[in-house]
């Protein structure tokens, strides 16, 4: 219950978290709290009728999957257990309720978002992706963890971002 509300304190107080040069594992733990607390400030509608909540990580960006992971021992998103899916194959999307795209990622962004259902939220860590069509996307500004926001994917999606998450998010338009 600490670090659920630690979590929550750090998303919603800090306009952006603070990264350090040492950043691989204190970034990707910063990463996967952030996935996790957007996931809870989605309106998921009634897409997932499933008993499961499914994370996918598209890339090889094993500190961020072992962060989730932790996360999901502990953690539920929709009173659902978490499960964490390394996408190895494009066809592995399927099913996901959020991709996270990471910068090793493999495969083209336009052949992920082509394979995208309703429902489907993505997040990704690389420049200009938002912009692109991802619903969010992290950025470093002045060293600190912030994300971008893409409202007309977001609303693509069939999904509803809560008014506390977005004012904490760079909104940025699909270019």
């Amino acid at each position: 219950m600490i670090l659920k509300k630690l979590l929550f304190i750090v998303l919603l107080l800090c306009p952006g978290v603070h990264v350090s040069a040492q950043g691989g594992e204190q970034e990707a733990n910063l990463k996967a709290a952030f996935i996790y607390n957007i996931a809870k400030y989605i309106d998921w509608g009634g897409y997932n009728n499933r008993n499961e909540f499914v994370i996918g990580v598209a890339g090889n960006t094993s500190k961020v999957i072992i962060s989730l992971q932790e996360i999901a021992k502990n953690r539920t998103i929709q009173n659902k257990r978490i499960v964490v899916k390394p996408i190895d194959d494009l066809s592995e999307i399927k099913g996901c309720d959020i991709v996270f795209i990471s910068k090793e990622c493999p495969f083209s962004l336009s052949s992920i978002l082509s394979r995208l259902a309703p429902g489907e939220l993505t997040i990704s860590e690389s420049k200009g992706y938002a912009s692109r069509g991802t619903d969010f996307n992290f950025v470093i500004v002045d060293q600190r963890l912030k994300f971008e926001a893409n409202l007309k994917a977001i609303s693509s999606s069939g999904l509803k971002a809560g008014s506390q998450l977005l004012k904490l998010a760079i909104i940025v338009d699909e270019g």
